[in-house]
């Protein structure tokens, strides 16, 4: 049996079980409507164009009011959708206090386009209220456009692998191979972590050094937009996407199904994952989870090498390695490395302080990632959608969605929503998503001047003798 009959019989046996993907649209505002009468706070909206489907944002009640006890950072990230229509599903997610996936909202979509990320943002606003949140992102233009009219650009932080992968394309275009390259990456790292503007300074003059150009593209950037050092908002240290990536892998099986069987499946995985987390966090035998503890026995071996002098019973004096001396305060839970401060999580001036001082480790660490925290975050658990009733799609004449009666005796008077007008492209279906980056990922550049928009055998520069 060939690839392409193992297909069409697999899509037979699809349309069989739950009829053909054309219908399944009409029941949308029905699910929408079910979803917010049986899980209280939800807010589940669509709209049309023309009668055909436009666009879907749903965001639960239980997930709305657990976020008001996470960290305010979100990561927002698009995937593609290898249904029948195909599509995009646009996330929100957010971090647990274990630092774990905690989604917020999605929507489908047809494309990233300006209309959509904008809508989509519009109604994540809505839900999280006058609450100020860090915007994580991957620089996507539409998205960008769409955060500064509805969030405004300065909570918008850049996703620090995106632009590294950007600055690494460049390095090569400049000459910098293998071991140059990495070198000036591990500085770009360096310029990212940087917590106060003398540090950043530092490292911008190593990178200078290196090369003038590679210093100019990172003041071209926009470093307040992904360096801590100018990073006007608390950023918990956050600096990567990965966790919206989390969320795409986690909702993988979803990808190739209708619609509604998105909608159905999504809350089927959210329950078990609700149930699944309140009852790992119930079982923690430390005030802080697993991931957090092992953040702390990291700064807590680095800090053995350190030395520590009492200043009075509250405030330290910290010598590093190099003699460099740093100031920490157990009332105000700072440092003057400002990682304290900055991440959450005592860094290992701290923890060198700490220990031998009669205080617990664990009451150092920000109360947004202990486990009472957890607890309540989990708190709000998956009201039970009932699905019973729903309205067979075998029942649908084509002829008259408007209006039907179904083997149940329920009536159902929803406007008729067609399918949207995407066309499903020859071929198998990529598995793979090409990430959405300010910087054409095309450009040409020529291996002879090093200069972009042409190749070595159209370069008009002299041969060097």
């Amino acid at each position: 049996m060939s690839y392409k009959q193992g297909w069409r019989a697999k899509e037979q046996a699809k349309e069989c079980i739950s009829g053909p993907p054309s219908s399944c649209f009409h029941l949308l505002p029905w699910m929408c409507r079910r979803l917010e009468d049986a899980i209280p706070g939800t807010r589940a909206v669509w709209t049309s164009d023309e009668g055909k489907f436009k666009q879907l944002f749903v965001s639960y009640g239980c997930s709305i009011a657990g976020f008001k006890y996470c960290r305010p950072v979100l990561k927002l990230d698009a995937c593609f959708l290898t249904g029948y229509y195909r599509g995009h599903c646009l996330s929100a997610s957010a971090h647990d206090a274990d630092d774990g996936l905690y989604p917020l909202a999605y929507a489908i979509v047809s494309s990233e386009n300006d209309d959509d990320w904008l809508w989509f943002l519009q109604n994540l606003k809505e839900v999280i209220g006058e609450r100020r949140v860090v915007l994580v992102t991957d620089r996507n233009t539409s998205l960008l456009n769409g955060i500064i009219k509805v969030f405004g650009g300065d909570c918008n932080a850049w996703c620090l692998r995106h632009l590294k992968e950007n600055f690494s394309r460049f390095a090569s275009s400049k000459g910098f191979k293998n071991e140059r390259r990495k070198a000036a990456l591990k500085i770009v790292d360096q310029i990212a972590y940087a917590r106060t503007e003398n540090i950043f300074n530092f490292h911008m003059g190593r990178l200078r050094g290196m090369d003038p150009d590679l210093a100019k593209w990172v003041e071209d950037n926009n470093p307040n937009h992904w360096s801590n050092a100018y990073f006007p908002y608390k950023r918990w240290d956050k600096m990567y996407t990965n966790l919206a990536e989390c969320y795409n892998n986690w909702i993988l099986p979803l990808r190739d199904l209708d619609i509604m069987q998105f909608m159905t499946g999504h809350v089927t995985k959210l329950t078990d994952m609700l149930v699944r987390k309140r009852a790992a966090s119930c079982s923690w035998k430390l005030p802080v989870g697993p991931q957090i503890e092992k953040e702390i026995k990291e700064h807590q071996l680095v800090a053995r090498k350190y030395m520590h002098r009492p200043t009075s019973p509250t405030e330290f004096t910290v010598l590093n390695t190099h003699q460099k001396q740093f100031a920490v305060k157990f009332d105000q839970r700072t440092c003057s490395c400002l990682a304290w401060q900055m991440s959450g999580v005592p860094c290992a001036h701290a923890c060198r302080a700490i220990q031998n001082s009669g205080f617990s480790i664990y009451d150092m660490v920000d109360p947004m990632m202990c486990k009472s925290t957890q607890i309540l975050i989990y708190e709000n658990s998956m009201s039970p959608v009932p699905l019973h009733d729903m309205p067979p799609l075998s029942s649908f004449d084509p002829s008259n969605l408007s209006s039907y009666i179904t083997d149940e005796g329920v009536t159902c008077t929803d406007p008729v929503i067609n399918p949207p007008s995407t066309k499903r492209g020859s071929g198998r279906p990529k598995k793979r998503r090409i990430e959405s980056q300010t910087q054409e990922r095309d450009t040409v550049n020529c291996s002879r001047c090093r200069e972009p928009g042409h190749n070595r055998s159209t370069c008009k520069a002299p041969i060097p003798r």
